[in-house]
């Protein structure tokens, strides 16, 4: 009886990392990707304002840009190592990433700088043309991170 309860405390102590990991890999996973949805919710209207396809709202622009912000500052969270891909949850996260982890971090660390940049500026310059620039960079290092390291589908 001994024996059995050793195999199983055994058997136990060996699965159950690997369960909880698989849970862990679709949480940052999930995780990552509602960040990024909340990033492109806020986003997309800030960018229909900037082209002019929305009327301005300085308001609504300046809160758009503390969200994008803070933000900003935690999709790294959800890279964790063995998140390459999920159980049960799609990602597209491109293997690339994975061995270009250095430049896929600096690339999430410009975002969030050119984010609070960003959010600085709608705060005291409340003009479209004004922002238009800040805008952009945040955008083009969007871009930038799609291009290089994400899947497309």
């Amino acid at each position: 009886m001994m024996v059995k309860r050793w195999v199983l405390a055994a058997c136990v102590a060996v699965l159950a990392p690997v369960a909880v990991a698989g849970g862990a890999t679709d949480d940052a996973i999930e995780f990552r990707q509602g960040v990024f949805r909340a990033l492109e919710w806020n986003f997309k209207e800030m960018g229909a304002m900037v082209q002019g396809r929305k009327a301005f709202d300085a308001e609504r622009f300046a809160l758009q840009a503390q969200r994008v912000a803070a933000l900003a500052q935690m999709p790294g969270e959800g890279f964790i190592k063995g998140s390459e891909k999920g159980d049960e949850v799609q990602t597209r996260a491109g293997a690339k990433l994975w061995y270009q982890r250095e430049h896929f971090d600096r690339l999430l660390q410009q975002l969030a700088e050119r984010s609070a940049e960003l959010a600085v500026q709608a705060a005291q310059q409340p003009g479209r043309d004004a922002l238009r620039p800040y805008f952009a960079k945040v955008a083009q290092t969007c871009k930038g991170c799609h291009d290089d390291y994400r899947e497309r589908f």
